[in-house]
């Protein structure tokens, strides 16, 4: 039991941290607009370079990676393996987040003149939309298995991804979907992470 543990604090702190530490790092270097632009925008060979497509990509594959191994050390640890709806969604977020990795962004005007670049496009939008609904889903569900036998992480750990949730929201109605809007989910799923870990490992 003691391997599980530090395997999901190996796994949850890396990726609490890949994520916002690689894109506050990313941002510093470049000019980027966080109010008109998302982070896929990143991806873009055309506006940023092959060397932040090719770190884009690496960026996302090892936080689907870590995002697997994390949950899957949970469903051990929780004993959750038989939750069949559980293990469905790591399997959903795992996938929507590597496809997503290698489905570059482009910001050409859909066309069927362009039926290339509006299909990747359209894919890219298709699995960002995905991926913002499938990790939320796999909190939850995930919160909610534990909630019977440990109620003060199931209810604690519920708030927290609601409030992301919310929050999220908040920004989308407020900004649109855009950088500071993604920003925004990503530090809420760090801190959902961090804290998991911890009252996990202290368990």
């Amino acid at each position: 039991m003691i391997w599980i543990k530090l395997g999901i604090l190996l796994t949850g702190f890396l990726f609490a941290g890949l994520l916002p530490y690689s894109v506050k790092k990313a941002l510093r270097h470049i000019d980027f607009d966080l109010n008109r632009q998302t982070l896929s925008f990143l991806s873009n060979r055309k506006l940023y370079g092959k060397q932040y497509q090719r770190g884009y990509s690496r960026l996302l594959f090892a936080s689907a990676i870590l995002i697997y191994a994390f949950f899957w050390l949970l469903s051990k640890f929780y004993d959750l393996g038989e939750y069949e709806k559980l293990m469905r969604y790591i399997d959903y977020s795992f996938a929507f987040l590597t496809l997503l990795a290698f489905v570059p962004h482009n910001i050409k005007p859909y066309s069927i003149h362009n039926f290339g670049y509006s299909l990747q496009r359209l894919t890219h939008n298709f699995l960002a939309i995905c991926v913002f609904l499938a990790l939320p889903g796999l909190i939850i569900v995930f919160q909610y298995q534990i909630l019977p036998e440990i109620r003060f992480l199931g209810i604690s750990g519920m708030a927290i991804i609601l409030f992301v949730i919310l929050s999220t929201l908040w920004s989308v109605i407020a900004n649109g979907v855009n950088g500071v809007t993604e920003i925004i989910f990503i530090n809420g799923i760090s801190v959902w992470s961090i804290y998991v870990t911890v009252i996990t490992f202290l368990h």
